[in-house]
């Protein structure tokens, strides 16, 4: 474990980045910017060891040891010499719900661990605050736990993890918009449009039935998941390579397709209505290598009206193009700079944020390979990642929802099959309807990539996490 990060301390107290501020400033008890990654792990998980490994990775990602502190209207990060503790449990009862999702970053960290012990298989829950990392950093941080945790359970003679190096002072970077030397050009005029184009189309909301959601319904899942298998992969990547588009470019494009046909069935008519899919991306370069958990990320946005959605070879058209010219041209660096001005003025952003203005209908987040974001090397048995006595058998998690945005998708692949979660607003859907938008969504889907994969199986029933999360 050959890493920078003794000299932490010395990063502190250390500014938050303008995205950082923008999750502070959105976090609310009804809407918390926390999000949950569960993991399910087989094998008899050793107590003592799993509380060691935790630790021993909390210290390897200081923003997840640290709490925040307003000094003259300005926020900043500060070190704590709490302990990284975690909760265990023998049944589903006491694990965390949609009740248990706000962190105030002032009086604890941003991340909580509880464990579901049984045992031949356990259940560990992660929650993060938004402000303290992204999804591929904490990915990136429950890899360091489960290399640890190899470590410490590793048979003498067997294949041990290996730790990828981290620089601590790296975290200095997390905030910049562009790999230096890259900054695209006229950016004060690309961005004056931008802010223009999205400012002139205010996105609508996922259309509402129930109008009372019972309190057992609002706090039984956090999120709900789909699987597609391995010959569904191949057939989604068949499809892509077919369309000269990317596998993410058509998840994105049944995301239109779902939210257009979902509102234009629940007695709206959509052709007029605009809808927003706002996608995570990271701005990470080859400077953020080493870098620990953190936020480096920023958002492309994408917006159709109804009218262009029913055209899919149109809309096919646009998502790429878009998506594309976002990374690509590096416009994500206008999104962070349109946080970063809002930030001038301290409480603007805060003020800006309460506003009755939805930001979009929708959020779609892709982390990509689960183990390459784990960073980590791990010995594998069937495509799984082995950790000592444990095996890693599925990693899931689905993206914070704020106020009039009341879904966010997450995908990730992991073992050769592709991990949909949805995070469905439990405020504003009841468990039948999200179940209905989940499997509207995963039918859009199949139904791009069907004629590309002739015996696929018949649709399965989605298997459903007892959480809801990144």
């Amino acid at each position: 474990m050959n890493d920078s990060l003794s000299d932490s301390s010395s990063l502190f107290p250390l500014p938050l980045t303008a995205f950082e501020q923008f999750m502070v400033a959105d976090d609310t008890p009804a809407y918390p910017m926390t999000f949950f990654i569960e993991i399910g792990v087989t094998g008899s998980l050793n107590k003592a060891a799993f509380e060691s490994a935790c630790q021993t990775a909390r210290d390897r990602h200081p923003l997840l040891a640290a709490n925040i502190r307003s000094r003259w209207g300005r926020w900043r990060w500060v070190p704590t010499s709490d302990s990284a503790i975690v909760s265990w449990h023998k049944s589903p009862t006491g694990m965390p719900s949609n009740a248990d999702r706000h962190i105030d970053l002032r009086d604890e960290c941003g991340l909580r661990i509880s464990t579901e012990y049984h045992p031949d298989f356990s259940r560990i829950v992660f929650q993060f605050h938004h402000a303290s990392t992204d999804g591929i950093g904490a990915i990136q941080f429950i890899g360091d736990v489960l290399a640890a945790y190899g470590c410490a359970t590793a048979a003498s003679d067997a294949e041990q993890p290996q730790f990828a190096n981290l620089d601590a002072a790296s975290l200095r970077l997390r905030g910049e918009r562009w790999e230096k030397g890259k900054e695209p050009p006229r950016v004060l005029r690309r961005w004056f449009f931008r802010l223009i184009e999205v400012l002139g189309a205010i996105p609508c909301s996922i259309r509402r039935r129930t109008r009372l959601i019972d309190d057992m319904s609002r706090n039984e899942l956090l999120f709900l998941t789909r699987f597609l298998e391995r010959n569904e992969v191949k057939a989604l990547n068949a499809e892509a390579a077919r369309r000269n588009v990317t596998a993410n470019e058509l998840l994105t494009l049944a995301m239109f397709q779902t939210l257009h046909e979902w509102n234009r069935h629940h007695d709206r008519n959509g052709a007029r209505d605009v809808f927003r899919i706002v996608m995570p991306a990271s701005v990470r370069t080859p400077e953020h290598q080493d870098c620990p958990a953190a936020n480096v990320l920023s958002y492309i946005l994408l917006t159709r009206r109804g009218r262009d959605i029913v055209d899919g070879k149109s809309l096919m058209n646009y998502v790429a193009s878009e998506s594309r010219q976002g990374l690509n041209g590096r416009e994500t660096g206008l999104v962070l700079l349109s946080m970063e001005a809002a930030c001038v003025i301290p409480g603007l952003l805060r003020l800006l944020l309460r506003l009755p203005v939805r930001f979009a209908t929708s959020i779609l987040a892709n982390v990509g390979d689960v183990k390459r974001q784990l960073r980590n090397q791990f010995p594998l048995h069937r495509g799984k990642c082995v950790a000592g006595n444990v095996t890693l058998d599925y990693l899931v998690g689905a993206a914070p929802v704020r106020k009039g945005t009341h879904v966010a998708t997450s995908v990730g692949k992991y073992a050769g099959r592709f991990i949909i979660n949805l995070n469905c607003d439990p405020d504003f859907f009841s468990r039948d309807e999200a179940n209905e938008f989940a499997e509207s969504y995963f039918n859009h889907l199949r139904a791009l990539f069907a004629g590309s994969a002739p015996n696929l199986p018949a649709q399965h029933k989605a298997e459903g996490t007892s959480v809801g999360q990144v």
